[in-house]
């Protein structure tokens, strides 16, 4: 099992897809991270290090894709068959692709959620100005955001292996993402549940962000660990559906 994962890990560090898609996505963070720091007029009693630990959400999206491609490269190039021959067993293929999904989603967040501390805790230091966050509050931020960005990218597998289609389902979960679930979520009757339990929201929650992105700002977010639960079982509902069709269709090369 190790092998494996050891083996779709490096598959995927391999490709320039991998590493431009994190290199280019690391800098638009700390560009953003870096301007606002520097930039804005912060309030004394303003929670500094929260806001820009917030701009991580461009990188968890990032690793969803990651998870997408982790299964959807396989069809798209063809290398489904060899793997296949290696590991015949369809739902062991897939979980171990989940596994390696999920460490490499865990391993790219906390290095982007330190990165961001880091940046910002410089940046202030040099405008005399303290971060608004303890270390136990810093602690909770960084784990947060690490497994919001593991998740996302376990939650990237199973819509992979539910969508064959590499465009189709980055395009998908993209304009979801970004434009459906904000939308849907000022429908009447769902203003109040979208924003706090849909995919934005549940991982607002986790990385401790005060708004899941298309709610007002007074919306009450999920705790931590609720919201990492509901996440989670995302990740479960989707693995479960990618699964099913994974051993229903047939494999063509």
């Amino acid at each position: 099992m190790t092998r494996l994962v050891g083996s779709e890990l490096f598959k995927l560090r391999t490709t320039r897809t991998f590493y431009g898609l994190t290199l280019i996505s690391l800098g638009l963070i700390l560009v953003i991270v870096i301007l606002v720091s520097a930039l804005t007029d912060f309030q004394p009693d303003e929670e500094v290090l929260t806001d820009m630990l917030g701009a991580g959400f461009f990188m968890q999206a990032i690793t969803l894709l990651l998870g997408v491609l982790i299964v959807t490269s396989e069809f798209r190039h063809g290398t489904i068959t060899p793997s296949l021959l290696v590991v015949p067993d369809r739902t062991k293929l897939t979980l171990v692709k989940l596994v390696a999904a999920l460490l490499i989603g865990l391993i790219i967040g906390l290095l982007t959620a330190l990165v961001i501390s880091g940046v910002t805790a410089l940046v202030l230091a040099i405008r005399g100005l303290d971060t608004g966050a303890d270390f136990s509050t810093f602690i909770e931020l960084v784990v947060g955001g690490a497994l919001a960005a593991a998740l996302y990218a376990g939650l990237g597998v199973g819509l992979g292996a539910l969508i064959r289609n590499q465009v189709g389902a980055i395009i998908g979960v993209l304009v979801w993402l970004f434009v459906l679930e904000g939308l849907v979520g000022l429908i009447p009757g769902l203003d109040d549940i979208v924003p706090k339990y849909g995919l934005n929201g549940v991982r607002a929650g986790l990385t401790g962000a005060e708004d899941g992105g298309g709610g007002p700002d007074s919306l009450e977010m999920l705790g931590q660990v609720p919201a990492g639960l509901v996440l989670a079982g995302y990740v479960a509902v989707f693995m479960v559906a990618g699964l099913i069709f994974m051993r229903r269709r047939d494999i063509t090369a």
